[in-house]
C-alpha cells in the first residue's frame, strides 16, 4: 500500500470505528514496513538482530500518533494495580505456558516443524540480558502497544468484549506468520486481551507479555517419548506435569477474576 494511502487510513481512524478489515490493513502495513527495513539492512550488509523490531516499533508509534494528538497518552494511561494481581498473573501464565507447550507438542505431532526453521528465522542473543531485552521486554512493549493499546482498545468501542478479545488475539496470532507460533500467540492473546479489558491499562499487559516471553525462553519442561510422526519422534509432557499446569492456570485465573471483581465493587 502506498504511504499516502496508509497515511489517509490512519487519519480516518480517530473518526471512524476501527473495524476488523481496517485492523487487517494496519497489520499488513506494519509487516510491509518491517520487510522493507529488513530488505534495506540486507542491501547494506547489516546483521538484523533486533533492528526489524525497532522498525516495527517506530511504525506502531507513528500509527498511534496519527490516530490523534492524545492517542499515545490514552494508550499509556497508568492505573494503580494491586501487587496480588501481578502475583496472580504470574501463576496464571506459568500454568498457561505448560498448557500451551503441550498443545504445541500435539500440533507438532500432526504438523512437524521443518528442520532449522526457527533457528534460521529468529535471532537469539547468547547473553541473557540481551535475550530478555530482545525476546521479552521489547516484544512485550511493542506488540502490546499495537494489539491491545491500539487495536483491542478501539475494537471495544465497536464490538462486544468477547468479539474484541478474540479478533485482536486472532490478528496477534496471524501476524507471527507461521502456524506453530500463531496458535500459541492466539491462546496468549486471548488472555492479554482479557487482562486489558478487566484493567484497561496496557502496562499490565506488557508485564504479562514480557513475563510470558521469559518463560518461553528459559522454562524447562519434562518430556516423555510418545511414538513417532513419520520419521520424527513425538514428545509429550508427563501427565502429572500437565495436571500441575492446569491447576496453576486455574488458580491464577481465579485469583485475577476475584481481585478484578473486588476492584469493580470498590470503584
Amino acid at each position: 500500500m502506498p504511504l499516502k494511502k496508509l497515511y489517509n487510513l490512519v487519519q480516518t481512524l480517530h473518526l471512524d470505528p476501527l473495524t476488523f478489515k481496517k485492523a487487517v490493513l494496519l497489520c499488513l502495513c506494519l509487516l510491509g514496513f518491517q520487510f522493507l527495513g529488513e530488505l534495506l539492512l540486507a542491501l547494506l550488509g547489516i546483521s538484523f538482530g533486533i533492528l526489524p523490531d525497532i522498525f516495527f516499533l517506530v511504525a506502531v508509534l507513528v500509527i498511534a500518533r496519527g490516530m490523534g494528538r492524545d492517542e499515545l497518552r490514552r494508550i499509556f494511561v497508568w492505573r494503580d494495580i494491586p501487587i496480588p494481581v501481578f502475583a496472580g498473573i504470574m501463576v496464571m501464565f506459568f500454568g498457561l505456558e505448560i498448557i500451551k507447550s503441550e498443545l504445541s507438542n500435539l500440533l507438532q505431532s500432526m504438523l512437524p516443524v521443518p528442520d532449522g526453521f526457527f533457528s534460521s528465522r529468529f535471532y537469539m542473543p547468547k547473553n541473557a540480558f540481551f535475550v530478555i531485552v530482545a525476546h521479552a521486554l521489547f516484544p512485550g512493549f511493542t506488540e502490546e502497544v499495537f494489539f491491545r493499546g491500539v487495536i483491542a482498545r478501539r475494537f471495544f468501542r465497536h464490538y462486544s468484549p468477547i468479539k474484541s478479545v478474540l479478533l485482536s488475539a486472532a490478528l496477534f496470532g496471524i501476524i507471527h506468520l507461521n502456524p506453530w507460533q500463531a496458535v500459541n500467540a492466539f491462546y496468549a492473546g486471548i488472555f492479554y486481551g482479557w487482562i486489558y479489558w478487566r484493567y484497561r491499562t496496557v502496562w499490565l499487559c506488557m508485564f504479562a507479555h514480557a513475563y510470558h516471553n521469559i518463560l518461553v525462553s528459559y522454562m524447562s519442561f519434562p518430556y516423555v517419548a510418545a511414538g513417532k510422526s513419520g520419521y520424527q519422534q513425538v514428545w509429550r509432557h508427563p501427565v502429572w506435569f500437565d495436571i500441575m499446569g492446569l491447576l496453576l492456570f486455574g488458580f491464577g485465573l481465579l485469583t485475577v477474576i476475584v481481585l478484578s471483581r473486588k476492584k469493580d465493587a470498590q470503584g
